[in-house]
């Protein structure tokens, strides 16, 4: 009775951890052939049902220089990537076409891309300002921002477009000659002129400190600001500036969603979103907020925590894996050699890991719980390092028959079976996931997870495309991701 109560817990567990785990308004999007490289603090826009990324940043890369258009996961066309050739308008087709760029931005008026700022090299930020022309398919050197005879180089800034004026829009960043700044842009579109309408170069209370990465947007003449971060802090305020008076005023609300940079503030007709960020060091967010009626509303919460939580029990798993090396024959013995396997003992695990989800869901003070996930995460390394040495001595000491039972027990392919395996298996009823997949179908145009959402990130891009938010790329902890995400609005 005690054996099957506990096999009955490990199946309660699981049947709600999997429920737990779906998202039924989220969509992970599957290009179809080739997908481009991974990246963060890249530029991307919306035009004509199709969504165009220009440069970023890769850790082994570096800063990158392509550009690249899918189409809308709504529209009829093959969900896949296009390398765009950079051409000028020009016959010196290599002075006149933008090269790596990092933390810059870019928006769309009429049938053009205006990409402003970020760096170029390691070194600093840049001044310059990049037209690309939709229709002709050329690029063009605009006019690049210099104001009271300096340059305004910034990265980290981040830029909209006011439709009324015909004016792009720019706020703070880091600039090269004075730092981190509040200041505020504005570029003629028609006229190609530059002018700063506010300074923002020294601290007040009256409006926002210096900083960059901050989620920023416009609804009609008002610009919202949204946290963002300098050299010694993150922010987790709320500022809206009016355009046409040209006030700020800090918005004060019961509910917000903390300090962080490097999140996404988007319109939408229910109201503002944001979505993810970075609130510390390696503590990303994925959770989902909607300012509506002067308040914050959380639609999503954050799983980050959890998420590490989970690799953490399941390294603890491939631990016990890992360990258990084959026994070295001794002369003139002809034992079998043993072998520990995952399955042995599974139903234990699984009871351990129930256990430790609850613990690491209880309160514990703040100190604690930032010395905990730090030595968490070292310990976590030094595992992964030990276990690699562990299965590489272990090759030299078996047979192909051994090996094959050695790597079958590798966690890491039992995850990937078991998580086929709970997806292809969950029923359609319950808002449970399900994988919708071209293969086999001779005009298939795009594959999707339905139910699964983007895990913690910052430096991404989303957009609004009428119903839909679209979510592409980011990192966390220094590893980029190529990935994109899909989030109905209407869906229940």
């Amino acid at each position: 009775m005690k054996g099957k109560k506990l096999l009955d817990d490990d199946e309660e567990f699981l049947r709600s951890k999997s429920q737990m785990d779906v998202f039924p308004k989220w969509q992970e999007l599957k290009p179809l052939g080739k997908n481009i490289h991974r990246r963060s603090y890249h530029s991307c826009v919306a035009h004509e049902n199709y969504l165009y990324v220009y440069g970023g940043y890769e850790t082994n890369e570096g800063i990158l220089s392509d550009f690249c258009r899918i189409p809308s996961p709504v529209s009829p066309k093959s969900f896949c990537w296009t390398i765009l050739m950079k051409k000028a308008a020009g016959d010196n087709a290599q002075d006149q076409v933008p090269g790596p760029l990092r933390n810059h931005t870019a928006v769309v008026h009429q049938n053009k891309m205006y990409i402003f700022g970020g760096k170029e090299n390691l070194m600093s930020p840049t001044a310059r300002l990049w037209i690309y022309d939709f229709q002709e398919e050329v690029f063009v050197e605009g006019k690049e921002c210099i104001i009271d005879g300096k340059k305004m180089a910034v990265e980290g800034h981040q830029s909209c477009l006011w439709n009324e004026q015909q004016y792009m829009v720019v706020f703070g960043g880091f600039y090269s000659d004075t730092g981190y700044r509040s200041s505020i842009l504005f570029y003629d579109l028609q006229k190609e002129v530059w002018s700063m309408i506010f300074k923002g170069d020294n601290n007040s209370a009256q409006f926002p400190k210096g900083r960059a990465e901050a989620g920023v947007t416009l609804i009609g003449n008002q610009l919202y600001v949204y946290g963002g971060c300098n050299y010694e802090s993150r922010f987790g305020d709320f500022w809206k500036f009016d355009l046409e008076n040209r006030q700020w005023g800090l918005i004060v609300t019961e509910k917000s969603p903390g300090t962080r940079s490097s999140t996404s503030l988007l319109v939408h007709p229910q109201g503002i979103m944001l979505f993810g960020g970075i609130h510390d060091i390696t503590h990303e967010k994925n959770d989902l907020w909607l300012y509506r009626g002067n308040e914050w509303i959380q639609l999503e919460e954050d799983t980050s925590r959890r998420q590490v939580a989970d690799e953490m029990l399941n390294e603890s798993a491939f631990d016990k894996a890992s360990q258990a090396r084959p026994q070295k024959k001794e002369k003139g013995k002809n034992e079998p050699r043993s072998f520990l396997l995952l399955d042995d003992e599974q139903k234990n695990s699984l009871h351990q890991r129930r256990n430790s989800v609850k613990n690491l869901d209880q309160k514990q003070p703040t100190d604690t719980n930032n010395n905990f996930q730090l030595n968490s995460m070292d310990e976590l390394k030094k595992k992964r390092l030990q276990q690699k040495k562990n299965q590489m001595l272990a090759e030299f000491e078996m047979n192909e028959e051994e090996k094959s039972k050695f790597r079958s027990s590798s966690p890491t392919t039992d995850q990937i079976k078991n998580s086929i395996s709970v997806i292809t298996n969950q029923e359609k009823q319950g808002g449970q996931r399900k994988i919708q997949s071209p293969t086999g179908k001779k005009n298939a145009i795009q594959a999707s997870l339905s139910g699964k959402k983007p895990c913690a990130r910052d430096g991404h891009s989303a957009i609004v495309m009428g119903d839909i938010m679209i979510v592409f790329g980011g990192d966390r902890n220094l590893m980029s991701f190529n990935d994109i995400y899909m989030y109905s609005f209407n869906q229940k």
